[in-house]
């Protein structure tokens, strides 16, 4: 079982010792980056304290409980963010009742947390320390391992901030280590499967910290060996194996968008993503080498704008809120944070209305047959003046009226063929929510689509309606 504790010593009672509040911010994020889905850690098996719960005695008692009552198979995770003093003798953790003139009876003796570590059953401890002097933690750590913590395929796992003489700096409303941390727990240092494991977790901090800040080292002490222990899965793109190729002299089916993903009219290839349902907001991860020279720039552009995106099987608009670019270890990558617009989720107005005769569901099926298959409004439609009530108002999202011959001509990718399709089923409120989308490919041709989404109903009481097709169309490939 996975279990976590996150302190943040953000408040001090002594007024001569600042507080810290950017630590809340640290925990917080840390705290939902383990537990969102895909998580390892359970909510329930989190716990965090911050605030006057950070007094000595309290933290004693927590730290002792939750190291002295883990079972061998625990994986325990220590996040620690706060104040650390250090003497010519002791390094201490600062709690929220410190005395800045009695700092060794008032404080925590780091070496006392070491012990805890050091003493508890559980096999696997994964520790972080984010506080000045937390290197001194590891000062003896010859000794922890000269008795025996390393054990085969598990064992302790310990990052401080810093080393024992330096200081840990704070910007950008976190402390600099842990918003690395933060970045390597949103993808930064996920492997190409989605997987996060400690070794990766360390690497990507280390080297992202210490090209930030020539005075601020982290340092790493660790018994554990065998295979790394996962902490965090994280959406990733697939396998290039798995995109398909052009013409493989066989059918195929498109069934999702691989590693792309739409924003405005540009199109882009991601590492890793993921979608934080709290603050309705997607984070993705773009490397340099797998776009264009020019992404980077149309992205920048976008910055502060609202833009149509879609991924996988959804599309909404968003707001580009940040577009960051960093080179750690030689690798650019570029960081995209985009918020959900609460108001611009397509105009649904038309799901439940019967216009002159025409009932949704048919609605529905004529927005597709134009906008997707290229097919010409009927005549009845166009002789009893519905076309516009219908189809809707062209500048809401412009669509082509030749869609996939033009993104053919264009040479998009079929991921990307798709993820336009899905996209106009969305954006031209044919459907709320797509189920899935498949593109048939045989003999150098798009020969089937089909389709099925959900056409959302008015009525709580009444479940949503099921828009399904399953087209035979010829679209050739002629790349």
């Amino acid at each position: 079982m996975y279990k976590a504790i996150l302190i943040a010593v953000n408040e001090q009672r002594d007024h001569e010792i600042s507080a810290l509040p950017n630590t809340l911010n640290d925990v917080r994020e840390i705290n939902r980056l383990l537990t969102e889905e895909p998580a390892v850690f359970d909510k329930s098996d989190v716990q965090i304290l911050y605030g006057n719960l950070t007094t000595k005695s309290m933290l004693d008692h927590a730290l002792h409980s939750f190291f002295g009552d883990a079972s061998p198979n625990d994986v325990l995770f220590l996040y620690w963010a706060g104040h650390g003093g250090f003497s010519q003798t002791n390094a201490y953790f600062i709690p929220y009742d410190a005395g800045i003139h009695a700092i060794g009876d008032t404080s925590i003796n780091m070496s006392d947390v070491r012990d805890h570590i050091d003493q508890t059953k559980a096999r696997t401890v994964l520790s972080f320390f984010d506080t000045c002097h937390s290197g001194a933690l590891m000062r003896s750590i010859d000794n922890l391992m000269e008795r025996g913590l390393e054990i085969k395929g598990f064992g302790k796992f310990v990052i401080a901030a810093c080393t024992e003489n330096q200081f840990a700096w704070d910007r950008n409303g976190h402390g600099a280590f842990t918003d690395h941390l933060i970045r390597g727990l949103e993808g930064g240092a996920a492997n190409p499967s989605g997987e996060i494991d400690i070794y990766t977790l360390y690497a990507y901090v280390s080297r992202a910290l210490s090209k930030e800040f020539e005075n601020q080292h982290p340092v790493l002490n660790s018994t554990l060996s065998g295979p790394p222990v996962i902490i965090k899965n994280v959406k990733t793109r697939q396998a290039e194996s798995n995109l398909s190729p052009l013409f493989d002299g066989g059918q195929r089916v498109i069934d999702n968008s691989g590693d792309w993903f739409l924003l405005g009219s540009s199109s882009a290839r991601y590492f890793s993503y993921r979608y934080n349902s709290s603050d309705k907001a997607y984070s993705l991860i773009l490397k340099a080498e797998d776009n264009s020279r020019g992404v980077e720039e149309v992205l920048k552009q976008m910055w502060k704008t609202e833009q149509p995106f879609a991924i996988e099987d959804t599309a909404e608009y968003v707001r580009v809120a940040e577009v960051n670019v960093e080179v750690v270890g030689g690798e650019k990558t570029i960081n995209l944070k985009l918020v959900s617009s609460e108001d611009r989720h397509g105009s649904h107005m038309f799901s439940e209305m019967t216009v002159n005769g025409i009932k949704p569901d048919e609605i529905a099926k004529l927005r597709i047959d134009h906008y997707l298959f290229n097919k010409e409004v009927p005549r009845h439609v166009r002789m009893d003046h519905s076309e516009t009530l219908i189809y809707g108002n062209p500048s809401d999202y412009e669509v082509s009226n030749r869609l996939i011959p033009d993104l053919l001509d264009q040479h998009v990718t079929l991921e990307c063929i798709r993820l336009h399709l899905i996209a106009v089923l969305v954006f031209k409120s044919i459907v709320s929510e797509v189920s899935s989308l498949h593109l048939f490919v045989e003999r150098g041709a798009i020969t089937r689509i089909t389709i099925e989404g959900r056409r959302p109903r008015v009525y709580s009481n009444v479940n949503p309606s099921i828009v399904s097709v399953d087209e035979p169309v010829h679209f050739s490939l002629d790349y």
